[in-house]
């Protein structure tokens, strides 16, 4: 009597955990087959911008010119430079370089381009650097999701020694600041043709396939759950 109490209690046991980590694995797959229908339809949003100009891809909402990429035709506010600290590039310190960016067809809004990093020169002082003052072309991704990023600060700038170091990236702030209109977004300069810093910025989207075969996995990984449930139980029935 007591031993069929015990496989009971054992079966209850086995059936809870297995559904919890069934349907676990069922929300998984079903999180994973939305995200590659986001990821499907973010590809045919993109595809269908390739061709609009920098000013038309600058306009659009975050949600459809995020990763995209562009070149941006104009010229630098050579007196407005600042440092995005706590930056590190193949193992060295230091910060990455922002700076506004006026275009040659748009001259109302200003584009804040991170130029890449540039390493810190001892005692974290912001470095020296100058912009050029011609005319240049810059091939950049758009960055206009996520743009502060995690930190534990409280306020962008923090350092009244060096109040063009950055914390973290907060355009109200710069706008506020220069009395500047930006576009509410960061362009990454891309390539190797560095202008004063080193470009290091990678947009990382996984495809559509690869969400999709994350969500048959988990779906695979909840049906051998239960098929593993099923037979314990049944064959603790027959012990």
């Amino acid at each position: 009597m007591q031993q069929r109490v015990k496989l009971k209690s054992s079966s209850v046991i086995t059936l809870v955990l297995v559904t919890v980590v069934i349907f676990s694995c069922l929300a998984l797959a079903l999180w994973q087959w939305q995200r590659a229908a986001d990821k499907q339809q973010l590809q045919q949003q993109q595809d269908l911008q390739l061709g609009l100009s920098a000013i038309q891809t600058l306009s659009l909402s975050a949600a459809k010119n995020n990763g995209l990429s562009t070149i941006l035709k104009g010229r630098f506010s050579s007196h407005l430079i600042w440092f995005l600290d706590n930056q590190v590039l193949n193992g060295k310190a230091g910060f990455d370089a922002l700076a506004l960016f006026t275009l040659n067809d748009y001259p109302n809004k200003k584009v804040l381009v991170n130029l890449g990093f540039v390493e810190a020169l001892g005692m974290r002082k912001t470095p020296s650097i100058s912009l050029p003052e011609h005319e240049v072309s810059l091939e950049v991704i758009i960055k206009s999701k996520d743009i502060k990023g995690f930190t534990l600060a409280s306020k962008s700038n923090m350092n009244i020694q060096q109040p063009q170091l950055l914390q973290y990236v907060d355009l109200e702030f710069l706008s506020r600041s220069t009395q500047q209109s930006l576009f509410q977004l960061v362009a990454y300069q891309q390539g190797v043709d560095a202008i004063v810093a080193i470009p290091h910025y990678q947009h990382v989207v996984m495809p559509a396939d690869k969400h999709r075969a994350y969500a048959l996995q988990w779906l695979l990984i909840a049906v051998a759950a239960g098929a593993i449930a099923f037979f314990a139980i049944k064959r603790g029935k027959y012990e």
